[in-house]
């Protein structure tokens, strides 16, 4: 039985697998398996994956067209590992991914991540997580954090322990959008958390954005991960949180013409004008600062290798 299972949840990513594929077979702790679950893809990612002949990889195509909450559920059903490291079809480790977090990976520790990086078509990058930059990542108890400073966690760069997985109940079958941040919250409110502080995986941005649609159901989602977890926070945190996703189902309903009444009142009412006020400032401020002062993975980060 391998140590590490790492899953690969693909939907038509023929033109990236390879990439992906390739930066898990460069790891180097070779003490893995590769599960693969093609949420019944259209295009040619079977046959990228045919191309593999590592008895490490093992390929499954699924009964049936299904959100991401299931599909990552039954991944993990085909997991034998003691941890579950995850992998996106479009994003890429860095060669000692594995090894440095199984470094940490001691005692009762529920997952580990590690800092992550944005590349852009352009050829662009910047931090994941614009909240810790400059900072090194949080770790221990991240529970209150991942409400306060939103999900600053990229899934490709976790490592989660089975049995902290197990232990919290998995993925709820009413999770269908935010399977990924719901572990990260459900395994921290019980569970220790470490971080490589150095860049491990890359986190390739596309230029097309969720569907309106689909945006919409993945902030109510988090409002019901919050409204989950209320009781367990500080009203202030829960009204922060409530304020920032309803302020996002604001701006979707706004862009439509029918719900773009609906979209104002509820930015006035339930949402923050302010922080849409702010937001261009907001961002000429972060693109200064970091072309004046170097974020932390540049200065700490060979850029040869990233």
């Amino acid at each position: 039985m391998p140590l590490v299972s790492v899953i690969m949840n693909v939907r038509n990513g023929a033109l990236t697998l390879p990439e992906a594929i390739d930066s898990v077979l460069k790891q180097t702790c070779a003490d893995w398996e590769l599960v693969i679950w093609d949420d019944r893809s259209t295009d040619n990612s079977a046959v990228a994956v045919s191309h593999y002949q590592d008895p490490r990889i093992r390929y499954f195509l699924s009964p049936d067209d299904a959100p991401l909450g299931k599909a990552r559920r039954d991944a993990m059903r085909r997991a034998t590992g003691d941890w579950i490291a995850f992998l996106d079809q479009d994003d890429v480790w860095l060669p000692q991914k594995l090894e440095s977090q199984l470094a940490l990976a001691k005692g009762n520790v529920g997952f580990v991540y590690g800092r992550t990086v944005r590349f852009y078509p352009g050829g662009s990058q910047r931090d994941y997580d614009q909240a810790h930059e400059y900072t090194l990542l949080p770790e221990g108890d991240i529970f209150t954090l991942l409400f306060a400073d939103s999900c600053f966690i990229a899934m490709s760069s976790t490592m989660f322990s089975r049995s902290a997985i197990d232990s919290v109940g998995g993925i709820p079958e009413e999770v269908r959008i935010i399977p990924d941040y719901y572990l990260y919250v459900a395994v921290a409110r019980t569970y220790p958390v470490r971080a490589v502080q150095e860049v491990v995986c890359r986190y390739r941005e596309h230029s097309d954005s969720l569907s309106h649609i689909v945006a919409l159901e993945m902030h109510r989602e988090v409002l019901w991960l919050i409204d989950k977890w209320a009781g367990q926070l500080e009203p202030r945190t829960v009204a922060v949180c409530r304020r920032r996703h309803f302020t996002a189902i604001a701006l979707e309903e706004m862009r439509s013409i029918a719900t773009l009444r609906r979209g104002i009142a509820r930015l006035l009412t339930q949402g923050s004008l302010a922080s849409q006020v702010a937001r261009p400032f907001a961002y000429v401020f972060h693109l200064v600062r970091r072309n004046i002062w170097p974020p932390r993975w540049r200065r700490l980060t060979n850029n040869s290798s990233v």
